[in-house]
């Protein structure tokens, strides 16, 4: 037992002399539904955090040498019921959003090394009302809100590899990503699927982005390259957010399916009208290279009653390039902080289809319409908690 005891306290004494910060931070949120409609009835059940799954624990650990030269991330989260990042009934423990390893061999040059999320921190986000509770699933289709409304940025969850940061003045970020995996790949695909773009901050203005995504693959002597994305975030009003962003796919024609996205755009802005009053808006448009195009915009409030209550509001009108017919979403919740780092909520969300065809191809998170159904709801509670 000493000198197992003695061996710990070593070990600590190693860790903090190689690492002068150690960090420890999370959030966490999930949202049961013990009421919900598919429009055939009133069930019970589905737990749901906001984008799937049941992930009621997290923590997200950060250490930083002395010299400032060198760390870690690890993030890890718990899944149960088979939902992520677990498999079976048991669950498991998997990898957050950041799980890396980085070094600077110089200051303006950074170098990482694991699974990357918004890891260069140009994503263009603008997350409001539904976002934050159980999303409407017509919204994948296509049109684009919330995270990476404008700008995209690597997913942690679904891809690793190599990434590079050169800022060789303050205001610019040049950052490139490579995805790697644990056995070797065809070079094609390393450097055809890798990001790589630029961002420029103007001081009190804002920020300009543009990106290549590539998604290499070749069909006979056809090919898809990937896509380009161009963004601006205004950041110059007080109490002002806005973004507007487009992007391009580039690919020969005869790989295009019908719906497939050739071109979209897309906007938003929040701005907070008083200190406890803020609205929210977004619009984005997919335009497929044939077929029908795919439109969604949203409108949000939200409003402080105190520092403990507050209240949230959002509707969205979403046609996916899949449907000539809309789906109207909408939400209305209510907030209470717990303490410090804890707060529970409410909320009623419905989904309508809007047009002839039944609402079967809309979801809200674990709640699907049943066949020629054309309206859906649940009655979530918000549990969320931080540290």
């Amino acid at each position: 037992m000493k000198k197992l005891i003695g061996a710990l306290a070593l070990a600590a004494m190693v860790a903090t002399s190689a690492f002068a910060e150690v960090s420890f931070g999370a959030w966490v949120c999930n949202l049961p539904s013990l009421i919900s409609s598919n429009g055939d009835g009133i069930q019970g059940g589905g737990v749901s955090n906001p984008w799937g799954g049941w992930r009621p624990a997290r923590a997200d650990i950060s250490f930083t040498s002395d010299d400032g030269k060198a760390g870690m991330v690890l993030g890890v989260y718990t899944g149960l019921n088979g939902n992520n990042p677990g498999s079976g009934n048991g669950g498991s423990i998997g990898n957050a959003d950041n799980t890396l390893m980085w070094v600077k061999p110089i200051e303006q040059i950074r170098l990482s090394v694991g699974a990357l999320d918004n890891w260069f921190g140009t994503r263009s986000d603008l997350c409001f009302g539904s976002w934050n509770w159980l999303r409407p699933e017509a919204t994948t289709d296509g049109v684009r809100w919330g995270e990476g409304i404008t700008f995209s940025a690597t997913s942690g969850w679904d891809m690793a590899g190599l990434g590079v940061e050169i800022m060789p003045i303050e205001a610019l970020k040049i950052f490139a990503f490579v995805p790697l995996k644990t056995s070797v790949s065809d070079i094609e695909y390393v450097f055809g699927n890798g990001w790589y773009g630029a961002m420029y901050t103007i001081d009190g203005i804002g920020k300009i982005k543009a990106q290549f995504i590539g998604k290499y693959a070749k069909t006979g002597d056809k090919s898809k390259l990937g896509t380009i994305e161009a963004a601006f975030d205004l950041t110059a009003v007080d109490k002002l957010f806005a973004t507007v962003g487009i992007e391009f796919n580039i690919q020969d024609n005869d790989l295009y399916k019908k719906g497939d996205k050739m071109f979209g755009a897309a906007l938003g802005a929040s701005y907070g009208i008083t200190e406890a009053f803020k609205v929210s808006a977004d619009f984005s448009v997919s335009i497929p290279k044939e077929g029908d195009l795919g439109m969604a915009f949203g409108v949000g409030l939200d409003y402080a009653l105190n520092d403990a209550l507050g209240l949230t509001a959002d509707v969205r009108m979403i046609m996916p390039n899949n449907s000539k017919d809309p789906t109207l979403s909408f939400l209305a919740g209510a907030t209470y902080a717990v303490g410090s780092n804890g707060s529970l909520g409410l909320g009623f969300q419905a989904a309508v289809a809007m047009g002839d065809a039944p609402a079967n191809k809309t979801q809200i998170k674990y709640v699907e319409a049943a066949a020629d159904k054309k309206f859906i709801f649940a009655v979530p509670l918000r549990f969320s908690t931080w540290f």
